[in-house]
């Protein structure tokens, strides 16, 4: 089969968008708490406030996301348009879901795979 790859704009609402599916319920089952810089504002997955959101519109903001195993992933406004990106991958299984995303009719488990794309590079629960 023949690919093409294009470029779509991807907005700081959209991403804001995406990361409170995924905050609210789409991973809730695997991340447990979300915190910025030493761990300080550190609040439950579910809980978050929207001052995680507005820290993502900085470039190099970095949030963290903490799992069920007790892990610490990293993420920035890059890492996730960089999910998005593999996302377009259909070896990844995603591409249903990204094309939901950029239609803007995608669900909290969409959402749920991008946060997983961009802590893990993979989709590593469900």
């Amino acid at each position: 089969m023949n690919t093409i790859k294009h470029t779509v704009e991807i907005s700081d609402e959209l991403i804001e968008f995406i990361l409170c599916g995924a905050f609210e319920g789409g991973s809730t089952y695997w991340a447990t708490n979300v915190s910025c810089k030493d761990n300080k504002d550190m609040k439950k997955v579910g809980g978050w406030k929207d001052t995680y959101l507005t820290r993502t519109k900085l470039k190099d903001a970095v949030m963290y996301i903490h799992t069920i195993e007790d892990d610490k992933h990293p993420i920035t406004k890059k890492s996730i348009i960089d999910a998005l990106q593999k996302m377009d991958d259909p070896e990844n299984g995603c591409t249903k879901a990204l094309g939901r995303i950029l239609d803007e009719t995608y669900d909290a488990g969409d959402a749920d795979l991008v946060l997983q794309m961009a802590c893990f590079g993979e989709v590593v629960y469900g």
